[in-house]
């Protein structure tokens, strides 16, 4: 019986067993299909697109030490998947201040046919299709589960990608040539919002459908509705407060603060016609992507929260943003015990920021009523652990002895 009984526990463990690798092979099948989750092997083919910059469109072979050679640096890409090595390439290029803001798609030219959707879509990756297939740019970019809700209908780009084989007839005699493949990269830009004629562009295998993301500004502060607006380029102050809703009653309309992308601050003057919003030098100001522009209240100077292992912890009032630095330095700067190079930002709206601090170039604002909390560093107590050693060396020699007795 009992016999019986633990081979119906077997059956039943295999069972689950095999449903569990039955689950875990369609899950993996699912995000082949629809996920980017190849990793790069040696001998692999490559197409960097460095959208916007095409001089910096190249396609490379990964070498049998897992690198590939791009403008002058030695990258390791191997075992790497595709959207990894966007980043490596993107941090090489800032590095060597090649491209400022780079927005790099790497894809894999494989001998699989297939296309590749990324940017501002809900499941980039790479989508098998038949060289036959009857595919245009709307259902492209419906096999990538559609736009996002920040994409940029009227910037999508078709990037066509084509080998061809060049001849070099000068260098050789008797008409003898020598051919090299090259490549070549064409990159259209389609306005999905309007073009309807782009329902009828053909997307071809090995081809490239990115989706541009939308800018990102920000205003906080006295306006009715504070938070981000997503915008195809540049926007000016007017439109940026007019989206939010204008002013409240307590806005100061003399002391408007723009938060640059680096961290400096520049304030505005605003008339009465504050759709003419300029700088000190009487220059028209209009807000990019990531920056932020902040309004301060008339009525009342707003605390920003420094707490932890700071000299001076507590409320410090000040009107309207400063740099992280700043908020430390009024604190009265770390205390010797403090963990310095990483902080806990607690903005206003409930979201917690774990931040790696840079002393001294650091650009990352804080705004009226965020907190920054600094954390004492990991000390061992040399007392207790000491004293643990004690209790643990009598324990072990009354064992000692009680064993011997």
């Amino acid at each position: 019986m009992n016999f019986f009984i633990s081979s119906l526990q077997v059956i039943h463990k295999t069972s689950r067993h095999l449903q569990a690798i039955i689950i875990l092979l369609l899950m993996l099948k699912t995000v082949a299909l629809f996920g980017d989750v190849y990793r790069v092997r040696n001998g692999d083919n490559l197409l960097i697109a460095v959208i916007g910059q095409p001089e910096y469109n190249q396609s490379v072979q990964v070498r049998d030490d897992g690198r590939i050679s791009y403008f002058g640096g030695d990258l390791k890409v191997a075992g790497m998947t595709t959207e990894e090595i966007n980043t490596v390439i993107s941090d090489f290029l800032l590095k060597e201040e090649l491209v400022n803001n780079p927005v790099i798609m790497v894809s894999l030219v494989s001998q699989e046919n297939g296309i590749y959707v990324g940017g501002a879509v809900k499941t980039p990756g790479r989508y098998v299709i038949s060289p036959e297939s009857d595919i245009d740019l709307y259902r492209a970019i419906t096999l990538a589960g559609g736009m996002s809700e920040t994409a940029d209908v009227k910037q999508v780009q078709l990037i066509r990608f084509k080998a061809i084989k060049q001849t070099d007839n000068d260098s050789k005699p008797n008409n003898m040539s020598d051919e090299s493949e090259k490549s070549t990269v064409k990159i259209e830009i389609f306005d999905l919002s309007t073009d309807q004629s782009s329902r009828n562009i053909r997307v071809y295998t090995n081809d490239l459908v990115y989706v541009q993301q939308l800018k990102v500004i920000e205003v906080q502060g006295e306006v009715k509705t504070p938070g981000k607006l997503f915008v195809s380029n540049q926007i000016s102050v007017a439109d940026a407060l007019a989206r939010a809703g204008g002013f409240t009653q307590e806005a100061d309309m003399t002391a408007l603060v723009k938060v640059n992308r680096d961290g400096t601050l520049t304030e505005l003057s605003v008339t009465e016609q504050f759709w003419k919003s300029v700088d000190k030098n009487g220059e028209t100001i209009s807000l990019a992507d990531g920056e932020v522009l902040f309004i301060p209240n008339a009525f009342k100077v707003e605390p920003i929260y420094v707490t932890g292992y700071v000299r001076t912890p507590g409320a410090h009032r000040v009107r309207g943003p400063l740099t992280l630095q700043k908020a430390i330095a009024i604190a009265g700067g770390f205390e010797k015990d403090a963990i310095r190079d990483k902080v806990h930002i607690h903005r206003n709206d409930g979201t917690t920021i774990v931040h790696k601090f840079k002393t001294g170039i650091d650009s990352t604002i804080l705004y009226p009523g965020d907190i920054l909390e600094v954390h004492k560093k990991f000390q061992i107590n040399w007392g207790i652990v000491s004293a643990a050693i004690s209790s643990a060396t009598a324990v072990i020699y009354l064992a000692l002895n009680l064993t011997g007795d």
